[in-house]
C-alpha cells in the first residue's frame, strides 16, 4: 500500500477548484475541501464534465463504478486514490 503523496494531493485539489470554478464561473476562493458539491449548483452534467477533464489532465480513467460525491474532497480524494494505483511510467 502506497503512502499518501502530500503535494500530489495539493496538486488534484488545485486542479480540482480551478476546473469547478472555470465551469462554474465562481471565485475559487469560495471553494473550500468540504463544500458541498449541491451548494455550488453541481449538478450530474457538470460532474460528467469535470471528470472527463480531470482523466485528461491527469493521464487516468476513474472506470463507471463512481463513490457518491458529496463534496470537493471526495472528487480529490478519487483522483489521487486513481493516480496513486496508476502504474509509474
Amino acid at each position: 500500500m502506497s503512502t499518501p503523496d502530500h503535494s500530489q494531493s495539493a496538486s488534484s485539489y488545485d486542479t480540482v477548484v480551478a476546473m469547478l470554478a472555470a465551469q462554474l464561473e465562481i471565485d475559487a476562493a469560495t471553494i473550500l475541501p468540504d463544500t458541498e458539491l449541491a451548494t455550488l449548483g453541481v449538478d450530474s452534467l457538470t460532474v460528467a464534465e469535470l471528470i472527463f477533464d480531470l482523466e485528461d489532465k491527469f493521464d487516468i480513467t476513474l472506470g463507471d463504478e463512481r463513490p457518491s460525491l458529496v463534496v470537493v474532497q471526495d472528487i480529490v480524494d478519487n483522483i489521487d486514490r486513481y493516480r496513486n494505483a496508476k502504474p509509474a511510467a
